[in-house]
């Protein structure tokens, strides 16, 4: 009977045969609790140390005087390069950007030898009145187009005396490989030994007449979305953005040339340079890539 009048029974067990013993509960528990110390014990595996932040290469320093800039060329025996754009809405200008000025050797180069102004016409960001009138009298002096949404991207580069050397509109990829020589040379500057490489950049014309050549495979490296959407007639599609690339690439016949392009030129250098490195010996880039390629008026396939 407990507390409640309710009388009770003594449980029973389901299996008689699994009664334990006193001694046996009493060898179970310190087993228990040893193994138990014994996990605890174990000492936690060290976090792998933080990896190394790449280094970076010293950033541009781009002026918005002309005046200020001629100064400082002369004074420190330098050329001055102008960058005429739209930074936020011309998709070229955005391109070099990202491909030429941010490139390791550009950097290197402009920091030893040129002193740039940016001349920007955003469409977005804001501007002083002051600014906007010195770019636009800028864009008239060097005879850019007066429409609003033309004449960019422009590169111009002075001596210290403020001569025009060398001015260029517009770019078809290529990043800084396709614009460091020009500069280089209208600066007067001997370029440093080029590196063995072994592919070579070709225009459209000389890339379209190796593209007859059955035996010659036309390697697209830009995603499989932007090939579905056109492509050059009997391409071979491989991203080279692909985690996969590399292993893909080392299946392909070392033995055939390659006729790699991208959108522009510069994901195209980038495949080059890896198939290099697996030993491809025939390897062509198109300059200006797949639009170049469209623009010149050349076939196209879906």
């Amino acid at each position: 009977m407990n507390q409640l009048g309710i009388a009770t029974k003594p449980m029973k067990t389901q299996n008689n045969n699994m009664k334990t013993s006193p001694l046996a509960a009493f060898i179970f528990t310190a087993w228990l609790a040893g193994a138990t110390l014994t996990a605890d014990a174990q000492p936690a595996e060290a976090p792998p140390p933080p990896a190394a932040a790449p280094s970076k290469p010293a950033e541009l320093i781009w002026l918005t005087s002309v005046p200020d800039a001629l100064a400082r060329a002369k004074a420190e025996g330098k050329s001055v390069l102008l960058f005429f754009h739209g930074s936020d809405w011309c998709p070229p200008c955005i391109e070099m950007q990202q491909q030429v000025f941010a490139a390791p050797e550009f950097v290197q180069f402009a920091n030893r030898s040129l002193v740039l102004v940016n001349v920007d016409f955003p469409q977005k960001s804001a501007q002083s009145e002051e600014l906007k009138q010195a770019n636009r009298a800028l864009k008239a002096r060097f005879n850019l187009s007066p429409a609003a949404e033309e004449g960019f991207p422009t590169l111009v580069l002075l001596n210290d005396a403020g001569e025009t050397v060398f001015q260029e509109t517009g770019y078809a990829g290529g990043g800084a490989a396709a614009v460091l020589p020009e500069l280089r040379r209208h600066a007067g500057i001997e370029a440093a030994p080029a590196a063995v490489t072994a592919y070579k950049n070709l225009g459209v014309e000389e890339f379209a007449r190796l593209t007859e050549d059955q035996q010659n495979v036309i390697l697209d490296v830009r995603t499989p979305e932007e090939f579905a959407a056109g492509h050059i007639p009997k391409a071979v599609n491989l991203d080279v953005n692909a985690p996969d690339f590399q292993a893909k690439a080392a299946l392909l016949d070392r033995s055939k040339t390659y006729l790699v392009h991208c959108a522009s030129g510069g994901r195209s250098v980038k495949a080059c340079e890896q198939l290099n490195h697996l030993d491809f010996p025939k390897l062509f880039n198109l300059t200006g890539g797949f639009r170049a390629w469209t623009k010149a008026g050349q076939p196209v396939e879906k």
